[in-house]
């Protein structure tokens, strides 16, 4: 089975104590279940002073077919 991935940021307000807006988090995710993607992983992003600034979700879902596997991953943008 092949997968496609999807990587989506969520802000976080707040500059000496995060504030995550769980309705906000709940907006993006609501409509990407509904379309098949599953929430695999979350990971807080953080400034040099340990401020998280941003949460990055990434997500899974079954995708089209194999694909060949190439000599390695493609460069990240």
């Amino acid at each position: 089975m092949s997968w496609q991935y999807k990587v989506v940021k969520v802000p976080v307000s707040g500059t000496f104590k995060p504030d995550v807006k769980v309705e906000a988090v709940e907006a993006a995710l609501h409509p990407l279940g509904a379309a098949g993607w599953e929430l695999v992983s979350s990971i807080g992003v953080q400034t040099g002073n340990g401020a998280t600034i941003e949460i990055v979700l990434t997500l899974k879902r079954a995708g089209g077919g194999a694909r060949p596997v190439s000599d390695g991953p493609p460069p990240l943008p």
